[in-house]
């Protein structure tokens, strides 16, 4: 409720104000009114809604597991094994009070129960003392959250409803791994790639497009019946020192990840996964360990693969940000953390941020992320 309130994005002044202004707001919501910092008017009529308000039914979740794993080594150890079965319990019990009701008075509310198996078997082989292979194939299990299921959502000020799913199934998933590591006092290097097969896959805050009767743009979280996620990640850390002393204390890291989603059910690309993306970082530590820092770049590629079958939704651009972190050891036990963020002062927005929101939503330019901002 409070995150609701604050999209405002009003705070991106000087940092005290900031603190003040975001406190006061949260400090508002509790209390379900909102004030009006230039006029000192006060409401609880916030974004179209009347507070107090429950968007979803208050519930009682209950997520345990239980697991058994062994490790087999074989072949003086070069060859590891190793089986694990999982049990999994979910409980779901919604207790609708008179607050939601008042608000969601035709909205049906359910609860979940569900126990599953989860088998999981690893495979490993040392190569060499700086060299690993290793294969993993594991079975999944991902309870539907509480707010899927029974949320109540709604924005007029927005023209927007999120409709709840009392049909949605648990997701189940079987997935391969096969990757490699490199371990040296020079060079660190794992690349993995890996398959994921699911059955009723959660697809969360589906865009729905417009209801035909009242004209609000509809939520709603789905399951698909069959879908996959398949891609590869890669990550090395290099220390320079181990090839020049003159470099000692000086580091290299680099990652990047790649994937793609399908919706094999309706032969669409599934929303929730994230474009390709990287990072590289040249970063110092002082041989006494009393400080250091980095300077990290982050590249993200442009969302092209989007489900805009039923909508036409908005897609994120590519971007680059640089980042320059520091650290200092003050002693007793005190360190000091610093950040100088976005260096460049790029405008960007992160495709999770705006995910099923279609073109020309006026809330998009809410979610641009800050320009250049510091952090201690």
């Amino acid at each position: 409720t409070a995150v609701r309130a604050l999209t405002s994005g009003d705070w991106n002044h000087e940092l005290t104000y900031g603190l003040e202004y975001a406190w006061t707001r949260l400090e508002e919501m509790r209390n379900g009114k909102q004030t009006n910092l230039t006029t000192g008017a006060t409401t609880n009529t916030i974004l179209g809604e009347t507070f107090p308000l429950r968007d979803f039914p208050t519930s009682d979740v209950t997520d345990a597991g239980l697991f058994a794993q062994d490790e087999i080594r074989m072949d003086e150890g070069r060859w590891s094994l190793i089986p694990a079965l999982r049990l999994n319990y979910y409980d779901l019990s919604p207790r609708p009070d008179s607050l939601y009701r008042e608000d969601n008075p035709n909205v049906p509310v359910v609860g979940l129960n569900d126990v599953s198996l989860s088998p999981k078997l690893g495979l490993t082989w040392q190569a060499s003392s700086s060299l690993a292979g290793f294969f993993q194939y594991s079975n999944g299990f991902r309870a539907p959250p509480p707010e899927d299921v029974n949320i109540g959502l709604e924005l007029p000020l927005f023209n927007v409803r999120a409709v709840p799913n009392p049909d949605l199934k648990p997701e189940q998933s079987n997935g391969f791994e096969l990757g490699a590591r490199w371990n040296s006092p020079a060079l660190s290097l794992t690349a993995s790639g890996y398959y994921n097969d699911y059955h009723d896959f959660i697809e969360s805050k589906v865009n729905l497009g417009a209801d035909p009767v009242t004209q609000v743009i509809l939520f709603q979280s789905q399951n698909i019946a069959s879908a996959r996620i398949f891609g590869t990640e890669v990550a090395a850390t290099a220390r320079l020192g181990e090839w020049s002393h003159s470099a000692d204390g000086w580091r290299a890291r680099l990652s990047a990840a790649y994937a793609r989603g399908e919706d094999l059910e309706r032969d669409q690309p599934l929303n929730s996964v994230d474009p390709a993306s990287g990072v590289a970082s040249l970063g110092y530590d002082a041989a006494s360990g009393r400080w250091g820092g980095e300077l990290v770049t982050t590249v993200v590629a442009t969302k092209r693969r989007v489900d805009r079958s039923r909508v036409d939704l908005y897609r994120t651009d590519s971007y680059a940000t640089l980042d320059l972190l520091g650290h200092v050891n003050l002693g007793h036990g005190l360190w000091l953390d610093a950040g100088l963020f976005n260096l460049t002062d790029r405008a960007y927005i992160e495709w999770a941020d705006v995910r099923g929101r279609p073109v020309g939503d006026p809330l998009i330019p809410y979610y641009t992320h800050p320009g250049r901002n510091v952090s201690v």
